[in-house]
């Protein structure tokens, strides 16, 4: 029974993925057609304003549906309906009507014309949807905020500066303590099973050792590895972040310390280049995903 309702709480997952991306697509395009009318100022104002909407409607989302309390820290997580508590914390009428759901039945033109059409078959789905949508929305307009500030014009600087050459250059200070990018914990028998699951998924196209995945996660590689499949490595990537193994900011660590070439290009791979392939990973599982997520288990092992 326990496989049977885990099978189609992952099949429920795809479809709710799906309908996130489409969401998630239509806020982000509306936007970038706003960027073509609105001067710079006014969009800046406009974005700190959506991050103020966005961030009272979450709230008021996890205060009216007591089942999104147990997900909202969890949503990261490729199957987050099944491996957080939200199972547990539905009735036993609403675990019914998630496991007697009948996935093929589900038709994505019926959603789009009323977004709350499935709630009844499926309880707080349109909710769900609506909540890892906006987390998502709230993550880009806060990326765009800061990309803001960090370019400040010329003209905005203070004449009374002194300029750059006329400063006194300080000493360099000396940072003692090991340096952790990654924020990991991995342990060294943990490298150890994260290279048979990189070499088995052929995430990168050259087999590695546990000293190049050591130096990898130190951000001090003797070169660069390069990507086999951006999907999957985002994968990868993205479960150990949700499990803690890593820092959530694991993209821009990869793109600072320009870690990976991408597979076609001899070009290092970005944040957006790894941002992309992460929000194409929580729609659709790419292939090989199964390796990934095997290997994941035998870590959470110990």
């Amino acid at each position: 029974m326990k496989d049977f309702r885990e099978t189609n709480f992952k099949k429920i997952q795809q479809l709710l993925d799906k309908c996130v991306a489409h969401e998630y697509g239509m806020k982000t395009n509306a936007l970038a057609l706003k960027r073509e009318y609105l001067t710079e100022a006014q969009m800046n104002d406009y974005i700190r304003q959506e991050i103020f909407n966005v961030t009272e409607n979450l709230v008021s989302l996890c205060q009216k549906n007591r089942a999104l309390h147990n997900i909202r820290f969890d949503i990261l997580m490729p199957d987050f309906l099944w491996e957080s508590g939200f199972f547990e914390n539905l009735s036993l009428d609403e675990r019914k009507k998630y496991i007697s759901f009948q996935c093929s039945s589900f038709d994505m033109d019926k959603y789009l014309q009323s977004s709350t059409c499935y709630d009844e078959q499926l309880p707080f789905f349109s909710s769900i949807v609506r909540l890892v949508m906006q987390t998502q929305y709230l993550e880009y307009l806060q990326q765009l905020e800061n990309a803001s500030h960090a370019s400040v014009p010329l003209d905005e600087k203070s004449e009374e500066q002194p300029k750059e050459e006329e400063k006194a250059q300080p000493e360099p200070t000396k940072i003692v303590g090991k340096s952790n990018p990654f924020k990991s914990v991995l342990t060294t028998q943990q490298i150890k099973l994260l290279v048979e699951c990189i070499n088995e998924a052929h995430i990168f196209t050259t087999t590695i050792t546990p000293k190049i995945l050591s130096d990898f996660f130190a951000c001090k590689l003797n070169g660069v590895l390069k990507s086999n499949n951006n999907r999957l490595l985002a994968y990868l990537m993205m479960q150990l972040s949700c499990y803690n193994y890593i820092a959530y900011e694991w993209q821009s660590v990869i793109a600072n310390n320009k870690l990976v070439l991408a597979k076609i290009k001899d070009k290092y791979l970005t944040r957006s280049d790894l941002s992309s392939a992460t929000d194409n990973v929580k729609c659709i599982y790419p292939k090989g995903y199964e390796i990934i997520d095997k290997y994941i288990k035998q870590l959470q092992k110990g």
